[in-house]
């Protein structure tokens, strides 16, 4: 079953470029994935992630990522949640932020497959786009429109000590993801096939809390146009895996909450100061 998925990824993705113009572009990635127990098998999802424009000229987009868990076992755990994308857009010669909001609902799936330690996560977005206009100089959303977009993430983590709980240490890992656009696609990319990313990339365990890793990853993006872009992108990621208890698990919420409050407010101050640089979208 995976390797027929990602096969039609592959048709998807090159059967599309054959017929693209490719545009080369460099950015850097930044989040931090948490993961917070709150009782019992109930938890909490708190993510945020910044990605730069293409020579890492401006930021492209923040994100803020919340949502409630509920573990059924040790392989799987459902995830609902919302998104709060503050995106950088180009409208002619004019560029600004806008926000995208999305609902969305994931599947872990967790399982071991020889050495590796292997994620299955198939994950459905409700997306409300904006429609961008210039207003007075300045962009402005003038619409939303409603979107589906399924996706489906396979990530595999090696250990390089042999461990039956792998608890810390050096670690090799790769994923790739497939982005595909449901139904009424016109003011998306009017295409079926959104995105397709992979990466490879090293990281360090230090217990069960935490992990940090960095490396490469490539995507290709499919635009409206005859023009695929292709990112190459220095990502770093912190996962925190946090809370044993009810009261650690909502210090830790509320920390947190007030960080990404904190660190809110002061890029949209920055972005509103850039507002007037032009870049390309990612």
């Amino acid at each position: 079953m995976r390797k027929t998925i990602l096969f039609v990824a592959i048709l998807l993705l090159y059967g599309f470029q054959i017929f693209a113009q490719v545009d080369n572009r460099a950015a850097g990635w930044f989040s931090s994935i948490n993961s917070i127990r709150i009782k019992n098998k109930w938890g909490m999802q708190l993510d945020w992630a910044l990605r730069t424009t293409d020579e890492w000229k401006n930021l492209q987009i923040f994100i803020v990522r919340s949502g409630l868990s509920y573990r059924f076992s040790d392989k799987l755990t459902a995830i609902v949640g919302v998104n709060n994308n503050h995106s950088r857009v180009t409208v002619n010669t004019t560029s600004g932020y806008v926000n995208e909001q999305q609902v969305w609902q994931q599947l872990f799936i967790r399982h071991r497959s020889g050495p590796f330690f292997t994620v299955h996560r198939p994950l459905l977005e409700e997306r409300f786009i904006p429609i961008s206009v210039v207003k007075n100089n300045k962009i402005e959303v003038d619409d939303r429109k409603f979107s589906l977009r399924a996706r489906y993430l396979l990530r595999n983590q090696l250990p390089f000590k042999k461990q039956k709980t792998f608890t810390k240490g050096v670690y090799a890992a790769t994923q790739q993801e497939i982005l595909l656009n449901i139904g009424d696609n016109d003011f998306v990319n009017n295409r079926i096939f959104d995105q397709f990313r992979w990466f490879t990339g090293l990281g360090y365990r230090f217990s069960p809390k935490m992990d940090i890793e960095s490396g490469y990853l490539y995507r290709s993006q499919a635009t409206r146009g005859s023009v695929t872009f292709h990112d190459h992108v220095w990502q770093v990621t912190v996962f925190l895996r946090l809370g044993e208890s009810l009261e650690f698990g909502v210090w830790s919420l509320g920390f947190r909450v007030l960080k990404a409050v904190g660190a809110y407010t002061s890029l949209r101050t920055c972005l509103e100061c850039n507002s007037h640089s032009r870049a390309p979208p990612l």
